[in-house]
């Protein structure tokens, strides 16, 4: 899913494939979630947003890349990515 507009039309479509950064990885992700914060996000309330955007952060799926200096992932792992709020202190 993207949509390229705050509240605009949500469309489902192909998006071309992301590489891995240096110290990050790629994910094919195989299950997400959409909440109110990604509709807030939709309706335009949270100004970090960027657009196009491809809601769903809260996902698993399977690493397909590596970035360079990465050395806990490797391809093939599955991961999860539940949304998690913390602060050190």
């Amino acid at each position: 899913m993207v949509y390229e507009e705050f509240g605009g039309d949500v469309s489902v479509r192909e998006v071309p494939d992301p590489v891995a950064p240096e110290g990050g990885i790629v994910v094919r992700v195989g299950a997400s979630g959409l909440c109110r914060s990604d509709w807030h996000a939709w309706a335009g309330h949270d100004d970090s947003v960027r657009l196009p955007q491809i809601p769903g952060h809260e996902f698993a799926g399977t690493v397909t890349a590596v970035g360079a200096g990465v050395r806990t992932w490797h391809v093939g792992d599955r991961v999860t990515a539940p949304f998690v709020t913390s602060a050190v202190t």
